[in-house]
């Protein structure tokens, strides 16, 4: 019985990580933009700026620090 356990523990863990294995080997460099493909010369996309990134900075200060405006003597009820 402890025998047929462990062969039966050992296949199932052998056939858990065969695809785990096989998604390991798939190491292409693909391009999921449209707008590379088809281009015999090697195409590049413009480098982006950081104004998102600053605007999303100033909009989540401003929600912290509009919180420690926040009456504390607030109930539910207004």
């Amino acid at each position: 019985m402890r025998k047929r356990f462990f062969a039966t523990a050992a296949s199932a863990v052998l056939l858990m990580g065969m695809p785990s294995a096989a998604l390991a080997q798939d190491d292409d460099d693909k391009s999921y933009d449209a707008r590379l493909e088809g281009h015999d010369p090697a195409v590049q996309l413009d480098v982006g700026g950081a104004a998102l990134s600053y605007l999303l900075l100033v909009g989540l200060g401003v929600l912290c620090i509009g919180v420690t405006f926040k009456n504390a003597k607030r109930t539910h009820l207004d």
